[in-house]
């Protein structure tokens, strides 16, 4: 008889949890009804042509008008160590206190400079000589101007100096003006790219891009970078100018066919 009750028992758990798992099935129906999902893909076409991609640095930092530093000078101050870098500087400053400023107007010796404050894993290809873009928002009037790094510093506090000369200042730029500087760190002029989002890459981890072909279908072609920026990689072989390509793109919808209001996930 006990056996009996124990089975009676059993079954009833069990049909509870059938009830209870049914239930939180047609809840959750009744909270999305007509709900469903639909993938949809979209073709997207795009040119290889030629473009100028710049790989670069920004920083930003006061215009100052100082004494101008020998090339020398620049060139012991990137090689040297911490304690050297601090010597040097010191060194500099009792020179500049021996130049009166009738002789450095004269000599052509003080210019306006730019000290910008750098991560030290940012001055990988920093160099002495690299070009510089140079923008002040004047009270509204954009100042632009071109430079070249003239310094590199490295601090104990792991953070880097570059110091930027203004090569074509003009009677508007002023010492105390906040400047937006952008180091040119490499730069392919005139070359074959694609927009970044076209390359693809292969179970062998080759890049390559699908090449709309005369007849309209596409063939693979496995390709060759070189340098990139935030929008276009540079095409070093593969392709040529006009080539078109092609890239796949799938999306999610979920759809109420009550009210028609679709999202995407």
């Amino acid at each position: 008889m006990k056996n009996k009750s124990w089975i009676i028992i059993l079954i009833m758990g069990i049909a509870l949890t059938i009830s209870l798992a049914y239930s939180i099935v047609v809840s959750q129906r009744k909270a999305n009804p007509g709900e469903s999902t639909v993938t949809t893909k979209s073709i997207i076409e795009m040119t290889a042509s030629t473009v100028t991609i710049k790989n670069t640095l920004r920083g930003s930092g006061e215009v100052e008008y100082k004494a101008k530093e020998s090339a020398a000078n620049n060139e012991n101050n990137t090689n040297e160590s911490n304690s050297s870098n601090q010597n040097t500087v010191a060194e500099n400053n009792v020179n500049e206190s021996d130049l009166t400023n009738e002789n450095i107007e004269e000599d052509g010796l003080k210019t306006y400079q730019i000290s910008l404050s750098i991560e030290d894993k940012d001055l990988d290809k920093a160099k002495l000589g690299q070009e510089v873009e140079i923008s002040i928002d004047n009270n509204g009037e954009n100042l632009s101007y071109t430079g070249e790094v003239t310094k590199i510093s490295k601090e104990l506090n792991h953070k880097s100096t570059i110091n930027v000369e203004v090569s074509n200042p003009d009677d508007k730029i002023q010492e105390k003006m906040m400047a937006t500087c952008t180091v040119i760190l490499e730069e392919a002029k005139n070359v074959v790219a694609l927009p970044i989002e076209a390359i693809q890459k292969n179970e062998e981890d080759k890049e390559f891009v699908d090449v709309v072909q005369p007849d309209g279908t596409t063939k693979q072609v496995i390709i060759k970078t070189g340098l990139s920026d935030d929008y276009y990689v540079e095409i070093t072989a593969g392709l040529k100018v006009g080539d078109r390509v092609q890239i796949v793109k799938s999306s999610t919808t979920v759809v109420n066919e009550n009210n028609n209001e679709t999202g995407e996930r």
